[in-house]
């Protein structure tokens, strides 16, 4: 028989592994395990590595494990197999026992099964696996070998196996095991009569050498009568002495080197003996007992050996990391702490400062709020008109979702045309429900935006004020590494302040969990603010941005730019999106990224070679593989937080160059991109594709709104200078607004 060609997708042996537990138990691949073994407790199935192995192979093995899972329980057979000497031969016993019961019963429940049990048991009595190659299986082969062989290769036509009379018996009782109980019983009475035929095949032995030697002594007392006295006394030690030797080797003088007892105090039953015992039946050592050709459980021992030999020793080894759970408390400054903190900013900028400086802070404090002002103003024609796109956009979108359905009453006014016309029956118009939206953003914070800073904020003051008009709720947040005020210094129990580590995460001391670094959200903007807290949150925003393009000696040290925490907004995110959807019971929760580059590592680096990192969610029992590339571990926590909850995930990667040309390799690495590079062009902005978000834009950071499209026309200007440059204006209008149009397009249906 030929072996398939080895083309197993372990992922989808995982899903496999679920779907017949019928439960979400959690598979993991482990190069280090030897043999699969399932965790009761934690409901953790885990598989080895097995290289050179079919699919039929790996769902048998995998189907096995399973059928454990569900119907070994973790206790009630350690009384049976007991400790010390003795203890894993019967615990070979009550794996072959229980082996056939669970295959019967995973291949009863998904019949598909059974062919790929057929299948892998064939392949793997082609490897010989059994060790039965040159070797006659008949009646004296140990029973429980026989029983082993006939479930795992006669049931399937692979050999023959033969059984005495008074043997079948066992073969039928070990078919119709129902129950755990039933298992235990018959395994213990095969053991008891493996241990009975052994005491036998002892007493022939001794009986058949106590024959020869009195058959051996006869002749020499016949032969020996003229032997002095002297000789017959040494004779009669030599009796004595080979009588006690006997008795030592014996079984009758309790001091055995084979004993058997289970207590665990035999002759040889050392520390090395005892047996540690697991949650299942697999994974058994046999090095308690003889380990030959023709011993009791020989050909399980060699079926264990030979599937370990499976395992591949070479490949990667898979790391597997755990999700944090974030306190959210130590990670978000929400508006009323921000409007806290410029105002102690402020008062400190007053009294600590004098002079010149404090004048140009205050100067400062004035234009920035006069400019935000003005740009307000100016905009507002422009929200207007996205208003107006917007609600187009949605009658648009109601058109399309309405249907006109006969009622099967009877229009008096039409039913005059009954002669001619069918239609002579009263309408209705159905219309099927839009969606409501929300908006949850999260901004850069990092000092590479700091050239696009100001451009970018007054993109998103553009959005919100349009979030205003039209009654959509939003929250701003922007994530910088600068730490959360509570997490400066704590109080030890003495009163004296000392710096504090990061407790913005729960599972501190685990190494399977991700470690997020030091930083905040500062939420900046929200739809839940008065509007009197909404236009000073504006006017400081705003001033950030303005100031922050400088120096930003202006700005709290809580607001600096610093580093990307972008994995970490989204652990966040995580817990902050499901609450702003219940707080504002909106049905689509739109949650925009808005960076310019990638952020960096929570620890789940891919490894090298054929090593994987694998990313856990433990609400959701979920694994993420990291697919390699420069922003792996960054989609795997998008794809967790989509599916987690249910987000419409947008993603907003921000571009200060007049080209992409060099975001080829890392946006466009195995596409054409003359299309994107036309729409940057023509739209300062183009969509990518496939990485990690429903939708993400590369669009343009430098990008100033435009407003008024003929303020820099002179008053003489002739009519094909005013036309041309309404046109270009109307053009630049729009295309300066990227952020707010691609946005409001996505939340208008």
């Amino acid at each position: 028989m030929l072996m398939e060609k080895p083309t197993v997708n372990r992922a989808s042996k995982d899903i496999l592994a679920k779907c017949m537990a019928t439960e979400d138990l959690r598979v993991i691949h482990s190069a280090d395990a030897e043999t699969a073994y399932f965790d009761t407790e934690n409901r953790v199935l885990c598989l080895p590595i097995w290289k050179d192995m079919s699919n039929s192979t790996y769902d048998m093995l995998v189907g096995h494990e399973v059928s454990h899972a569900l119907h070994t329980p973790a206790s009630g057979w350690q009384d049976f197999v007991g400790d010390g000497k003795g203890s894993r031969i019967r615990h070979m016993f009550l794996n072959i026992v229980e082996d056939a019961r669970i295959e019967r019963m995973i291949k009863s429940k998904f019949p598909g099964l059974k062919r790929d049990f057929a299948t892998a048991y064939g392949e793997l009595h082609d490897r010989d696996l059994f060790e039965l190659k040159n070797r006659t299986i008949d009646t004296d082969t140990p029973l429980i070998d026989r029983l082993n062989l006939y479930f795992k290769l006669g049931l399937f036509g692979l050999k023959t196996i033969p059984f005495a009379d008074d043997e079948q018996q066992y073969v039928t009782r070990m078919a119709d095991t129902v129950t755990f109980e039933e298992v235990v019983a018959l395994a213990q009475e095969l053991y008891e009569k493996h241990q009975d035929e052994l005491e036998d095949e002892d007493e022939d032995e001794n009986q058949s050498g106590s024959q020869s030697q009195s058959q051996s002594g006869d002749g020499d007392e016949q032969g020996s009568e003229g032997q002095s006295s002297d000789d017959q006394d040494g004779s009669q030690d030599g009796s004595q002495s080979g009588s006690q030797s006997g008795s030592q080797d014996g079984e009758d003088s309790g001091q055995s080197q084979d004993d058997d007892t289970d207590d665990g105090k035999g002759a040889e039953s050392q520390d090395g003996d005892s047996q540690e015992t697991g949650d299942s039946l697999s994974g058994l050592e046999y090095d308690d007992y003889k380990d030959g050709v023709g011993e009791a459980g020989s050909t399980q021992n060699a079926y264990e050996r030979g599937v370990e030999d499976l395992r591949d020793g070479s490949s990667g080894s898979y790391h597997y990391h755990t999700i944090p759970t974030m306190k959210l408390e130590n990670c978000v400054i929400d508006y009323k702490d921000v409007a806290s903190i410029w105002d102690t900013h402020n008062t400190d900028m007053q009294t600590k400062h004098c002079g010149r400086y404090n004048d140009q802070y205050v100067e400062r404090i004035s234009e920035n709020a006069v400019k935000c002002q003005e740009f307000l103003n100016r905009t507002k024609s422009t929200v207007a008109n996205m208003v107006q796109q917007f609600q187009m956009k949605q009658a648009a979108d109601a058109d399309k979702r309405t249907e006109i359905a006969k009622t099967g009453v009877l229009d008096t006014v039409s039913m005059i045309n009954y002669r001619w016309s069918e239609d002579i029956f009263v309408k209705n118009e159905v219309h099927t429900d839009g969606k409501n939206h929300g908006i949850v953003m999260y901004i850069d914070w990092s000092g590479s935006m700091g050239n696009i800073i100001a451009d970018t904020v007054e993109q998103l003051l553009i959005l919100t004020e349009f979030c205003q008009k039209v009654n959509i709720p939003f929250d701003v947040y922007a994530f910088s590494s600068k730490n959360h005020p509570s997490l400066d210094y704590v109080t030890d129990e003495n009163g004296n302040q000392i710096e504090s580590g990061n407790h913005q995460y729960d599972e501190h001391g685990n190494d399977s969990v991700m470690q997020p670094h030091g930083f905040s959200l500062i939420q900046f903007l929200s739809s839940d603010m008065k509007t009197n807290e909404y236009k000073q949150a504006v006017q400081r925003l705003f001033h950030c941005g303005h100031e922050l393009r400088g120096y930003g000696g202006g700005v709290p040290n809580q607001f600096q730019l610093g580093c990307t925490p972008l994995n970490e907004a989204i652990m966040c995110a995580l817990q902050q999106v499901p609450a702003f959807q219940a707080k504002h019971n909106v049905q689509i929760v739109n949650t925009v990224f808005l960076t310019d580059g990638d952020g960096h590592s929570m620890g789940a680096r891919q490894g090298w070679n054929s090593s994987k990192s694998i990313i856990h969610d433990p609400k959701t029992r979920k694994d993420y593989e990291l697919s390699g590339g420069h922003s792996a571990e960054t989609d795997a926590y998008l794809q967790l937080l989509q599916e987690r909850t249910g987000t419409n995930l947008i993603g907003i990667r921000l571009h200060d160059s007049r080209t992409i040309k060099n975001l080829q390799y890392r946006y466009f690495p195995d596409t054409d991109m003359s299309e994107a590079a036309k729409s940057w062009k023509t739209h300062n902005f183009c969509t990518v594709d496939n990485q990690g978000y429903d939708k993400l834009f590369i669009v343009r950071g430098n990008l100033q709104v435009a407003t008024e499209a003929l303020e820099e026309l002179d008053s003489d200007a002739s009519y094909a200078k005013i036309k041309n440059a309404f046109m270009k204006g109307s053009n630049n209008q729009k295309s300066s607004r990227v952020i707010a149009n691609q946005i409001v397009d996505i939340i208008a249906v």
